[in-house]
């Protein structure tokens, strides 16, 4: 019998209010290692708010003369509003579905009205270890969509690939694979790509100097796993589980030939019985 969403989501939810600072939704995240937060009122789901919600209000800093800390704005200018809830008792099929059509990483799940957990793609990649193995191989899942860079490249760069749909493999010149820069690696960067501007004082008042920011050696994840596209799924979405990533690369021999990620695996559940 297909698993339930109450079998496999988180109940322990890390929440913050409407009314919550952008910067303690930003430090929840970086101190819990997630990325979204539920966003409640009483014990109500009123939004969910991801990394990249933030990294994008982050980012929206303007002129340096207009700059105010944007770490101050409130959650609810950013948030998702009433977004989409799944129930406890619904199939772990039916919340990939929903995330796959959707394009979500993660569902609330409700009940009685009331913020019961929430399920998310790692959570989904946690079942199809356990139940999926022999279903899938990897070549049936592996995208072939993914950019190639040095590990000095600089963020902006990077986020404008990822923003374009692109995962991010860091690669040296001589050709050997040493990372993978993933769209939850740089979310909370996103506020020192490429340049920003530091104001100083000066006789005249302040200035703004810009200074270079980090490259993608400084966020990348350095994964040393090789995989090949004949080995089980299944083994795929373990290593993900254990290694804490969103993305494996897939080597045909000695050759990089793609990627299986978390979206791959919630994909896969969604299409395996029909």
């Amino acid at each position: 019998m297909m698993a339930k969403v109450r079998d496999y989501m988180t109940d322990r939810v890390v929440t913050v209010t409407p009314r919550d600072t952008l910067g303690r939704a930003r430090n929840l995240m970086l101190e819990r290692k997630i990325r979204r937060l539920v966003v409640v009122e009483g014990n109500r789901v009123v939004g969910i708010i991801t990394a990249i919600d933030i990294a994008k209000a982050l980012a929206r800093r303007g002129a340096p003369w207009r700059w105010r800390n944007p770490e101050n704005s409130l959650v609810e200018r950013f948030m998702t509003r009433d977004p989409v809830t799944i129930g406890p008792d619904e199939l772990i099929r039916t919340a990939s579905k929903i995330m796959s059509e959707r394009g979500i990483g993660g569902l609330p799940v409700v009940k009685d009205s009331s913020l019961a957990g929430i399920i998310t793609e790692t959570d989904v990649s946690r079942f199809f270890s356990d139940g999926m193995k022999g279903i899938y191989r990897i070549r049936d899942l592996m995208e072939k969509n993914y950019q190639v860079i040095s590990p000095n490249t600089n963020l902006k760069k990077v986020a404008k690939l990822i923003a374009g749909g692109s995962r991010v493999l860091v690669v040296e010149e001589n050709g050997n694979y040493v990372g993978m820069i993933t769209e939850g690696d740089i979310a909370l960067w996103e506020p020192s790509l490429a340049k920003k501007y530091v104001l100083i004082p000066s006789r005249t008042g302040r200035r703004s100097v810009d200074v270079r920011v980090r490259s993608a050696r400084n966020i990348m994840k350095e994964i040393d796993v090789r995989l090949n596209p004949e080995e089980d799924a299944a083994k795929a979405a373990r290593f993900m589980i254990e290694w804490g990533v969103s993305a494996i690369p897939v080597f045909d021999g000695g050759n990089l030939v793609g990627v299986v990620d978390k979206k791959a695996l919630v994909r896969g559940v969604a299409n395996a019985w029909g």
